[in-house]
């Protein structure tokens, strides 16, 4: 969306900038001080009584359409800094490095990754809400360009297809659907049509006419009950056309009977045989697998068939309407009065609660369930303790290679993070699932990963998906014999114990 802003400059001209919600507040700055033969190092712009950030953009400083701004003396005169620029890979690795603002992106990505830029077809960098698509684009467009004229930023390379790119050239309209009109409103439009006809039939006209019309005189009570008589005709032909379907059905299939009743009916009754079986598909389970190994290791390949996006949908599907504001409105309420009712907790309180959470965890699951995907699109399957190291999980890995004396790690994604082996599975917050990542420490090393034998014994994704779902389910324990409810009983029955009735109320 366009807008017009206006700048007051130090000489006391007004200048009208045409700008987007994506342009950039420096861009404002440079395209005035460009018109007027300024600097754009020695001033900045101030919005009442706002000294605008120039590196953000027009949207997010909320500027109406032809807002008034005014150029002011900078405190001190800014000077050009290099800029920490962290470049986010697809497999999650960031790269990081200081650049100067006058550096274009291209140039950017051949310093920080050569070797990711001749895979991609589209290389885009995408930064807030910019996109910048092509490799045309990307050697035009620079640091600045984007606003970065200091600090730090992070910057994310993806390679775009012209079929994922947003089609914003054509605006969405709702689809205007004829509706069906009412008989009455038909009717009622036809008694009104009659009636004007009458009426200009009834107007006195030239005495040279030769044709002369007989007005139509209108009787209301015949006019109902023509009313009454065109909906119990209706009513009748489709009574007719019901009985005629029914019988074509009885005609056609001959178990007709239990389809009239499957629709009629509704659709509760058939799930619990749906549950039935997938309960006794999962209670069987383990004899349609194949383990490969100790920890119930499985292995599968993940589907080929990704899920597709979305398609553009229009600007009315994102309005809320009523009932949806409401809803957001009392769940902020209920959200602000609970952070308002909160109590401060000590550092000690913080611990105790934490522990409190990770016993609560380790009652409701018993197994956690990692899967480790591997560059094949394989996936290694096996079922842990939630006390288990991830050393425990690099070995178990290791047991499956086909080359163990390789270095490798493995990692989870996005945020690609380095983790301790000596931790836990409940202290890294993996429980009761998760999904890692394989990578050989060496760059040149590539497949065979896994061992031939495992490649043979595969099994299908819905079984290994139904054997995960069985393993990560949490426990049937009753959380009710903990020891924190005895506490709390016992808290309540001293606090009741030592209240004490006050003097003024006594007699």
């Amino acid at each position: 969306m366009s807008r017009d802003i206006v700048i007051l400059t130090p000489n006391g001209r007004r200048v009208k900038v045409h700008c987007t919600a994506d342009t950039n507040i420096l861009q404002l700055l440079e395209d005035v001080c460009a018109k007027q033969g300024l600097q754009p190092n020695d001033y900045d712009l101030k919005h009442h009584k706002n000294i605008l950030d120039l590196t953000t953009t027009v949207r997010f400083c909320n500027l109406p359409n032809k807002a008034f701004l005014e150029m002011v003396e900078a405190e001190k005169k800014r000077v050009e800094t290099n800029v920490t620029i962290g470049l986010t890979l697809n497999d999650g690795e960031r790269l990081t490095g200081d650049f100067s603002p006058n550096i274009s992106l291209y140039d950017l990505i051949m310093t920080l990754a050569p070797n990711e830029l001749q895979h991609l077809k589209n290389p885009t960098i995408s930064y807030m809400r910019q996109e910048v698509i092509g490799v045309s684009a990307l050697k035009d467009k620079s640091l600045r360009q984007l606003g970065l004229i200091a600090g730090r930023a992070i910057l994310r390379l993806l390679d775009k297809t012209e079929a994922t790119q947003a089609n914003v050239s054509s605006i969405y309209r709702r689809i205007k659907t004829e509706k069906p009109e009412n008989d009455l409103k038909t009717s009622a439009e036809q008694t009104y049509s009659d009636s004007m006809n009458a009426n200009e039939l009834c107007k006195p006209g030239p005495s040279n006419n030769k044709d002369k019309t007989v007005p139509k005189i209108l009787d209301p009570v015949k006019l109902i009950q023509k009313e009454k008589e065109q909906k119990e005709i209706k009513s009748e032909i489709s009574k007719s056309d019901e009985i005629e379907t029914v019988q074509n059905v009885a005609v056609h299939d001959k178990n007709s009977l239990t389809e009239l009743q499957e629709t009629i009916t509704p659709c509760e009754p058939p799930q619990p045989l749906m549950t039935q079986e997938i309960l006794e598909r999962r209670l069987k389970i383990e004899d349609e697998v194949t383990f490969i190994g100790s920890q119930k290791a499985i292995a599968f390949m993940q589907p080929d068939g990704n899920e597709e996006e979305l398609s553009d949908l229009p600007d009315d599907f994102y309005e809320l309407t009523i009932e949806e504001v409401r809803k957001i409105y009392h769940e902020l309420q209920k959200r602000r009065i609970e952070l308002e009712n909160t109590p401060m907790l000590t550092s000690t309180k913080r611990e105790e609660f934490a522990q409190q959470e990770t016993a609560s965890k380790l009652n409701t699951y018993k197994n956690v369930v990692v899967r480790i995907q591997f560059p094949d699109n394989i996936i290694l399957q096996g079922v842990f303790n939630p006390n288990n190291t991830l050393e425990d999980v690099q070995n178990f890995v290791k047991e499956h290679l086909q080359v163990q004396n390789k270095p490798f790690h493995i990692f989870t994604t996005p945020l690609k993070e380095t983790l301790d082996p000596k931790i836990t599975l409940l202290e890294a917050k993996f429980v009761p699932c998760v999904h890692m990542h394989f990578k050989w420490l060496e760059d040149n090393s590539g497949p065979p990963y896994l061992k031939e034998e495992i490649y043979s014994k595969k099994t299908t994704n819905d079984a290994a998906y139904i054997l995960a779902s069985k393993y990560r389910a949490p426990s049937r324990r009753k959380l009710d014999d903990s020891p924190n409810s005895s506490q709390r009983s016992s808290n309540e029955t001293s606090g009741t114990k030592q209240s004490k009735v006050p003097k003024w109320f006594k007699k």
